[in-house]
């Protein structure tokens, strides 16, 4: 490693190298899984709406009422897809930071 002037640089080049390690150590992921999970979110997502308005629709013809069912089930299913949304990336984060906490604990181990 070169010669810092100033402690902060060495920091810094301390703080890449880490990252780097980590980055190494992290396990492959091929494109075909972030496909996916992006399908699996849009299905995540698309689901409750399309459920929303088929209810809406059967809703409609057979109780009827002065608003549309099939608008306000529209949004209900927007909501509830939204949610299982933010709930599904809350899970696949908190299992990233899991595998990025073996990782760190896997090199530690190796440097001992």
């Amino acid at each position: 490693m070169p010669d810092f002037e100033l402690p902060h640089e060495k920091k810094i080049c301390d703080n890449l190298v880490y990252k780097a390690e980590q980055i190494k150590h992290r396990p492959y992921r091929r494109w075909n899984s972030e496909f996916g999970m992006i399908a699996s979110l849009g299905g995540v997502i698309i689901i409750p709406i399309l459920l929303g308005i088929w209810i809406g629709g059967y809703l409609d013809e057979n109780l009827p009422q002065r608003f549309s069912w099939r608008l306000s089930l529209l949004f209900v299913g927007a909501v509830w897809g939204a949610f299982n949304a933010y709930w599904w990336l809350k899970i696949e984060e908190d299992k990233i930071r899991q595998l990025d906490k073996d990782c760190v604990k896997k090199q530690g181990e190796e440097n001992e």
